[in-house]
């Protein structure tokens, strides 16, 4: 069975977590009576996110939370443009007429179509573990197929 996690929240204002079944005590004044349960949480990293945000000001939260929503959208549109047919035509398009590619060519490509996630060693990892290409120099290569 897992282990559920409760976000609390003392008379003192101050939010905290704890494991479902223990004895709970403030981390900021140490009271253990008038403590309230605000959520339930089967994941300890959700709690520590959740007791992050419930100790924010009020003046800055909305601020902050719009702010890790853009972060959260700009990745996912990263992840979502850097799928496996984008992947493989920058690696093409990175690669010179001599069918040399360097990590810098490809770091250019992938910064001109705006990922992030895979890195340019990532990619050329990958492509060499598969089999793909072969180092032929320092942060070079040249493709095998």
């Amino acid at each position: 069975m897992e282990a559920e996690w409760l976000l609390l929240k003392c008379k003192c204002g101050h939010a905290f977590g704890a494991r479902r079944g223990n004895r709970a005590t403030c981390s900021r004044c140490g009271a253990a009576d008038n403590i309230t349960t605000s959520a339930v949480f089967n994941d300890s990293s959700q709690l520590a996110d959740a007791v992050a945000r419930a100790n924010l000001p009020a003046e800055i939260r909305d601020q902050v939370e719009k702010k890790l929503n853009q972060e959260s959208r700009r990745r996912q549109a990263s992840r979502e443009r850097a799928g496996v047919d984008t992947i493989h035509r920058i690696l093409r398009d990175a690669t010179d007429s001599e069918g040399i590619l360097t990590l810098e060519s490809l770091r250019s490509k992938l910064s001109l179509e705006g990922i992030t996630e895979p890195t340019a060693e990532q990619v050329m990892g990958m492509a060499e573990v598969q089999g793909a290409v072969q180092r032929t120099g320092q942060e070079q290569w040249k493709w095998l197929a």
